[in-house]
């Protein structure tokens, strides 16, 4: 799969700027995802959600970045693919279309220049990161 354009990288780069400065961006993705499956809230149980918001932004950052061919960011979601794979966490990887739902929701409520271009170049990114992290279940 290659890389997306580097406009529609850096309109996303952009656009999750925008949303890390909405104080609700992260939680509003948390509630909007948890209650998509009845399998995911359970998996939070235990979390420390302080911590698991600082392991998202860093997830999207590597995501943003194996888009755009950097090859951190390629390993950072090999390691997240390796984490979340059935010898890790074991998710599974039918769940991902939930959480790019639950983040493309959460990125219109906080981008307030999200239009339907800028869904489509967030789609492209995320459809990236999770077959990385879904190739190595």
């Amino acid at each position: 799969m290659g890389t997306v354009t580097s406009v529609s990288a850096s309109s996303v780069k952009d656009s999750f700027s925008r949303c890390c400065v909405n104080p609700k961006f992260l939680d509003r993705f948390y509630e909007i995802f948890l209650g998509s499956h009845p399998t995911i809230a359970p998996m939070f149980r235990n979390t420390d959600f302080a911590r698991q918001k600082q392991l998202l932004r860093t997830g999207l950052t590597m995501v943003l970045m194996h888009a755009t061919g950097n090859k951190v960011g390629t390993q950072g979601l090999d390691r997240i693919g390796q984490s979340h794979s059935r010898k890790g966490l074991n998710i599974d990887p039918a769940l991902y279309p939930n959480w790019v739902e639950s983040l493309i929701k959460a990125v219109k409520e906080c981008d307030p220049q999200c239009d339907r271009k800028m869904e489509e170049d967030w789609r492209d990114v995320l459809k990236q990161g999770t077959a990385l992290i879904a190739s190595q279940y």
